[in-house]
């Protein structure tokens, strides 16, 4: 095991592979650019969470939605890493008007791209093919109406909880024979085998305030003008805080997280979006589920 750490920590260092050219004298949307395979992987995007409300899907049922806003999101650098042979694309998000509390190195990196400072840096690992050039702008139309993302962000902080919040326990009898211990965990441990507590039993601690990922998220509409995306359902985190957005993995591992016949925007959408429309909704012909409406589905609930 040691001659295979040293005999690799000696070896030569990969040789950078080419990465795809682009004209800096031709505007990006009418250079030639790689198409979208079921392979690709595009990169994500830093959005920050406005806030709940609710709309109406395809069918005219009511849904809870999440307000993500794309707040002065551009892309730094993209790179290739030789020690974990990945390639990855650089994301800032949100201008830092106050640049004295950008770090120095910091701010000689964005010096060397000449990107106006951020507020929030993140790398996404993309597909050779999915690489951006730096300088380019990322907005609410690099996501389609109807597919399906992930949302990473840190969840809320809690503080310290018992074993009922934080790990769902139903307590102990709230009658006869529990004295002043209707809410504790009970027994943690074992007799004088093995004597100890085992490690990751579920007990009282610091609950939240760690990152958390909500895989599957539907979108349901998107406002490019004003660069808002809605999703369905709930996304981790506090109110005015950063959400990373990529697309979903685990509907990739079977094809199914961008509707049938949408043209994917790749690496991302490039043109202008003020000529978009004003509301992007998914399109009538993915009407592919059950109607909720119906009258075989409703005497099936009731």
């Amino acid at each position: 095991m040691k001659a295979a750490r040293l005999a690799r920590k000696l070896a030569p260092p990969p040789p950078k592979p080419s990465l795809p050219y682009f004209d800096p004298n031709k505007p990006l949307n009418e250079q030639k650019l790689p198409d979208w395979t079921p392979k690709s992987i595009r990169t994500g995007l830093l959005a920050i969470k406005r806030g709940m409300t609710s709309t109406w899907d395809e069918w005219g049922t009511l849904t809870p939605v999440t307000v993500l806003e794309v707040v002065d999101c551009q892309v730094l650098q993209t790179r290739w890493d030789a020690g974990t042979m990945k390639y990855s694309v650089e994301v800032g998000a949100v201008n830092e008007k106050r640049l004295h509390r950008v770090p120095r190195p910091q701010l000689f990196h964005f010096r060397k791209y000449m990107i106006q400072p951020k507020k929030r840096l993140c790398e996404f690992k993309v597909t050779p093919d999915a690489f951006i050039p730096t300088g380019v702008k990322l907005n609410a139309a690099h996501f389609v109406p109807g597919q399906f993302v992930d949302c990473k962000a840190k969840s809320i902080g809690k503080g310290f909880q018992g074993v009922m919040k934080r790990h769902g326990f139903s307590g102990l009898p709230a009658s006869h024979g529990a004295s002043l211990s209707h809410r504790s965990a009970g027994s943690t441990g074992s007799s004088t085998t093995p004597g100890r507590v085992m490690p990751g039993r579920k007990m009282a601690g610091r609950m939240g305030g760690k990152s958390s990922t909500t895989q599957n998220l539907r979108v349901m509409r998107i406002d490019p003008h004003n660069n808002l995306i809605f999703v369905k359902g709930g996304v981790p985190g506090p109110d005015d805080k950063l959400v990373r957005v990529i697309d979903s993995k685990r509907k990739g591992w079977f094809g199914k997280t961008f509707p049938e016949g949408v043209k994917v925007p790749f690496p991302t959408f490039l043109g202008d979006a003020k000529l978009l429309d004003r509301e992007l909704v998914p399109a009538i012909s993915e009407l592919k589920g059950k109607d909720p409406f119906s009258r075989a589905r409703r005497e099936k609930e009731t």
